[in-house]
């Protein structure tokens, strides 16, 4: 799952091992493909759910929010036990299963982007729910204490106004108080949080910390804070130097040992943060990819990085 976060649609593995078959690492997961000898993916009383625990997804809605942020449309297929579903399915249970009080981190990131703006709905527990509300839950969870720093709900808040605004032109209610919350947020991730080599805090947003000796610490916590940052501060903040130190931090430190085995979440979101920086400073996605951020881009027309098998042929005809 952390896998395709990074590069999204076009990722691929090697089943059974590294000589293995390339396949669609997504197709593969949707279509009952085995990771480990697990599968994502499974029927609870005929409907489509996402495993839960180890190996799989480790909270609620987080396989549909990846999907999601890979741009894996809602009639995409799901196969399960032979029978013949679409990522629609998953939409329809993720809003059923939503509860008051608990974690919607997740189904907010996935339901702000699959649901128009003004859906409401009823869940499993017969409580009406909306965006709005979703949102509202949201902002009622603490950041310090939350999966992985908080970070995850500071981006599903950004990503519900991001959406919000792109529907309807303007944020309005529960969206206004969302969008200075996380505001307060970036302001005190870029003011009291960096460390001297451009990475964020070791530490989340508790307090200002450098574990310098623990790489491993040191990428979990600057790619997660600069995946939520790249993808919600506005188009001009992109450069600032703050900003631009983190990523080199972030693209030095991995490319600095290329063989290192990272660990696979801390990685996928590190990644994450560089592509979805790319494609908004630079304009450039990823062949085959998808952009991974709905807002403007620099560049006045969307450009495409080159393969190396493109840089051959454009040698050979010179």
């Amino acid at each position: 799952m952390h896998g395709f976060i990074a590069f999204g649609v076009p990722t691929q593995v090697r089943v059974g091992g590294p000589a293995g078959e390339l396949v669609n690492a997504i197709g593969w997961s949707n279509m009952g493909g085995r990771c480990r000898g697990q599968t994502m993916l499974t029927t609870t009383d005929d409907r489509l759910t996402a495993l839960k625990g180890f190996g799989v997804q480790g909270h609620s809605a987080q396989y549909l929010a990846i999907l999601a942020q890979c741009r894996v449309a809602a009639n995409s297929p799901i196969v399960v036990n032979s029978r013949e579903f679409t990522v629609s399915d998953l939409i329809d249970e993720e809003m059923q299963a939503c509860q008051e009080k608990t974690e919607l981190t997740f189904a907010l990131i996935a339901l702000a982007h699959y649901l128009p703006s003004d859906t409401t709905w009823t869940a499993r527990d017969g409580k009406e729910w909306s965006l709005p509300k979703l949102v509202e839950e949201e902002l009622g969870q603490p950041i310090r204490g939350a999966p992985c720093g908080g970070t995850h709900r500071l981006f599903g808040l950004a990503y519900g106004c991001q959406r919000r605004l792109r529907a309807t032109g303007r944020l309005d209610g529960v969206y206004l108080r969302a969008n200075k919350y996380v505001r307060d947020y970036q302001q005190l991730a870029l003011t009291q949080l960096r460390n001297r080599d451009g990475s964020f805090s070791t530490e989340w947003f508790k307090y200002a910390a450098d574990r310098d000796d623990d790489v491993d610490r040191k990428i979990q916590t600057t790619g997660h804070i600069l995946e939520w940052l790249v993808a919600s501060l506005d188009q001009e903040q992109l450069y600032d130097s703050r900003v631009v130190a983190a990523t080199e931090f972030l693209a030095t430190a991995l490319s600095r040992e290329p063989s290192r085995t990272w660990k696979i979440g801390p990685l996928g979101h590190a990644l994450h943060a560089l592509n979805i920086y790319q494609e908004r400073a630079w304009g450039v996605v990823l062949p085959g990819g998808v952009a991974a951020f709905h807002g403007p881009m620099k560049a006045s027309s969307t450009l495409v990085a080159e393969t190396p098998d493109d840089r051959k042929g454009a040698a050979a005809r010179r």
